[in-house]
């Protein structure tokens, strides 16, 4: 009886060690970075930087007949000032960011054209929607990537009193950011913009733009 008593704590006894013994192993091993969603950690809300605040100011030469755009040689010169909210990082190196923008000032110049008369138009738009990635967020040069979703407003009707005042916007494009600071960087880029009125007009050319900008960030 005593004998059969002795093994059984024994048994136990084992057993417990065994269990110590493997806890012991998993909280000094490191963890396993091969799980996908091990890759992705949100911002730290405390942090500083989680906010940013962008000025930029761009150029279109010529617009294009594009993808949907049917009115060529128009230029549009456009004042942006835009705000960043850091999202997530993947693999601790890459940034995503959800991007809000307000056009301040934009002014677009038609030529010409057998379909539309010259003229100047100048409003302002708003994209609520938009999201930037950065890559390798650690270094002094990062390249990015960045598309939005919005509108404009006009003081009257675009391209003539056949359109409306009212238009959508698309963009995408890229860049490269270049941190000068340890809480301003510069940025360079060129984004593929289109504007059209969605059919609400008895018209609807629309307008692609090429922009190349240039602007700084605060964080």
């Amino acid at each position: 009886m005593i004998f059969r008593i002795i093994l059984q704590v024994f048994f136990i006894l084992s057993i417990a060690g065994s269990i110590y013994a493997q806890d012991r192993n998993n909280i000094n091993k490191p963890e396993s970075s091969s799980h996908f969603t091990d890759r992705f950690s949100w911002v730290n809300k405390s942090t500083s930087s989680v906010h940013e605040m962008n000025f930029i100011a761009g150029y279109s030469f010529a617009s294009t007949k594009g993808f949907w755009g049917k009115i060529p040689e128009a230029t549009l010169s456009i004042y942006t000032i835009r705000y960043n909210r850091k999202l997530a990082t993947y693999n601790n190196r890459h940034l995503l960011e959800y991007v809000t923008e307000a056009n301040l000032a934009a002014n677009y110049t038609l030529s010409d054209t057998p379909r539309y008369r010259s003229g100047s138009f100048s409003g302002f738009g708003i994209t609520p929607i938009g999201f930037q990635l950065n890559i390798n967020q650690n270094n002094i040069i990062q390249p990015f990537f960045k598309s939005s979703a919005g509108f404009m407003y006009f003081k009257k009707p675009f391209p003539d009193e056949r359109g409306v005042p009212f238009n959508f916007t698309l963009e995408l494009g890229g860049g490269i950011e270049v941190m000068v600071l340890e809480n301003i960087s510069l940025s360079a880029g060129y984004k593929y913009h289109h504007m059209s009125n969605g059919q609400f007009g008895e018209v609807n050319p629309g307008v692609d733009s090429n922009i190349f900008y240039t602007g700084f960030t605060i964080f």
